[in-house]
């Protein structure tokens, strides 16, 4: 490469590459092209290819976009749960138990959570109100001994 100095100005002499060579961007150019990506509305790869070609980002070549992470996260899909296969056979089998809370607006008894045990065969539920979270384990020993006499 040879430099030529006009003035103040220098003017940097290079080569083309042609064939399957992939052009190589400075930081400026990559700069540039994630600045557009972002102003076209997160545009994907091929349309920025297309207006790169039509000379419309204002760069000479198109370097590989890389990914932001705007567009990672928003193309990522939720796994939908998979379908219980658990199959009880009697009551006490299988508890479901929730602790809820706490509440805006207390209860009269000034309870702020709920917790719940349900049973997945019968179905029955037990509802308990507690003032404060730590109060679960303990219900859940009291619920215990009720259940299993």
């Amino acid at each position: 490469m040879n430099d030529e100095r006009r003035g103040s100005f220098y003017i940097l002499q290079g080569t083309t590459v042609t064939g399957s060579a992939t052009l190589t961007t400075t930081s400026f150019e990559k700069e540039l092209i994630r600045l557009w990506h972002a102003h076209l509305g997160h545009m994907r790869q091929k349309g920025m290819a297309i207006l790169s070609k039509r000379g419309l980002l204002g760069n000479k070549g198109t370097s590989k976009l890389v990914l932001c992470d705007y567009c990672v996260f928003g193309k990522q899909q939720k796994v939908s749960f998979s379908v219980a296969t658990h199959h009880t056979k009697g009551t006490l089998d299988y508890i479901h138990s929730n602790l809820w809370g706490p509440s805006g607006v207390p209860s009269f008894g000034r309870k702020r959570y709920m917790l719940t045990f349900i049973d997945d065969f019968s179905r029955k539920d037990w509802v308990y109100f507690l003032r404060q979270k730590n109060n679960t384990f303990l219900i859940f020993k009291k619920f215990k001994v009720l259940v299993e006499n």
